[in-house]
């Protein structure tokens, strides 16, 4: 007699469209599991786009999602009222769903941050082994932060709510019934030195690139393209590349470059004006400014023609965060332009090939991308021959095995 088909449900309370990272890495899981034979449905935001909802199994649960703004007001009172509220709205919504599916075999929350851990406490103790037999929650926030080159985290003192609803769930953890996980050991530490509870560290899922050989490096008559791909926003350093692409225009008129750079949102500066793409670069011949959102198979083109990528992300938002672009690329082959003493630089020193940048110096990663230009091949050798190891950790087998505790 055949066993029933495993059942997964993957809870993304955001995902609405291509926008953002839910759909990619969503899209990523969904496949690898179907690949396998194992029914997958994705419960999202009531406004998910009907191109997802078949695509990806997804059906409209949540009317609200946290990540719309919807409780940042200015009254401290007011956002930790939304707190609780959301957490409710999440109970609510997760209870309809329950009662309307079959047990799941494990449910995966792959966004879980204040909004969402006293609803998940609370479903645990309903519905773990009536609705389903394991639960993994997953971090990709930080609960504190790094300022002023700090490598110890600085927690506020409403840090103590979140540490005492995932210490509640210490007697899960220790059976395997509960997962709590994250896709960064440095985001690990942080959140054990909180709670001092064991966060399993995951690869991040990888979704195939089309099947082409790692291009080999240019000859000195190809200019060398060099992307920053993503939504731009200040934490990712936007306004320190375009500085910085400025002097490398200037100061080296005749180095082989072209620069790729996505500007498909407005970016805020901290005083409330819009960061504006200087003419000169709009205009510059070396300068392909990406204006519009794009398709996965868009964005596979200009990725894979990248012969290196950039990524000046912000050191006090990214010292302990995972960028899925640093998958992509070491898994792509193509070396890395990122910030020194992050994630980032672990990852690329683990399994990958570039340069470091001190944050937030423009002299500095202006520098390095002419260094990278000037010597594309001897890192493009380097990121192709580290490839296999990054595709070995970052393998669907190594990401099946945490979230489902064995192969599926």
């Amino acid at each position: 007699m055949t066993s029933p088909p495993k059942r997964l449900l993957i809870v993304e309370e955001a995902l609405k469209d291509f926008t953002g990272h839910w759909y990619e890495y969503n899209r990523a899981v969904v496949a690898m599991h179907c690949d396998r034979g194992i029914t997958s449905l994705v419960a999202a935001h009531q406004q998910v786009i009907t191109p997802i909802q078949q695509e990806l199994n997804a059906v409209p649960v949540f009317p609200h999602t946290n990540w719309d703004g919807i409780y940042n007001y200015p009254q401290p009172w007011l956002r930790y009222g939304g707190i609780v509220q959301h957490n409710g709205r999440v109970i609510r919504a997760m209870e309809g769903m329950f009662q309307h599916q079959e047990p799941f075999d494990v449910v995966f929350v792959p966004t879980v941050i204040i909004y969402h851990w006293l609803a998940w406490r609370w479903l645990v103790q309903r519905y773990l082994g009536r609705k389903f037999r394991r639960l993994v929650l997953f971090i990709r926030n930080n609960a504190g932060s790094y300022p002023n080159g700090a490598t110890e985290p600085v927690f506020k003192r409403s840090t103590l709510i979140l540490q005492k609803v995932m210490q509640s769930f210490a007697p899960y953890l220790k059976v395997g019934t509960v997962v709590i996980g994250t896709d960064s050991a440095r985001h690990a530490r942080e959140y054990h030195r909180l709670t001092g509870l064991k966060i399993v560290v995951f690869p991040s899922p990888r979704v195939e690139l089309p099947a082409q050989p790692p291009s080999p490096p240019p000859d000195h008559a190809t200019s060398v393209v060099i992307s920053c791909l993503g939504p731009p926003r200040l934490e990712k350093g936007i306004d320190l590349l375009l500085a910085a692409i400025a002097q490398v225009l200037v100061r080296q008129p005749d180095l082989p470059v072209q620069f790729v750079v996505q500007w498909n949102r407005p970016v805020l500066l901290p005083d409330g004006s819009q960061l504006e793409v200087p003419e000169f670069l709009r205009s510059h011949p070396k300068m392909n400014l990406i204006t519009q959102d794009l398709s996965s198979e868009a964005y596979a083109q200009y990725f894979l023609a990248s012969d290196a990528v950039v990524l000046p992300y912000r050191r006090e938002s990214y010292y302990t965060r995972l960028s899925g672009l640093v998958v992509e690329s070491t898994t792509s082959g193509i070396p890395v332009i990122y910030t020194a003493d992050t994630w980032m630089e672990d990852a690329v020193t683990e399994y990958g090939a570039g340069l470091g940048v001190r944050d937030q110096d423009v002299s500095d990663l202006a520098d390095r991308m002419v260094q990278m230009v000037r010597e594309i091949a001897h890192f493009r050798a380097m990121a192709i021959a580290q490839m296999p190891k990054a595709r070995a950790y970052h393998s669907d087998e190594s990401f099946l095995k945490c979230l489902w505790g064995t192969l599926p």
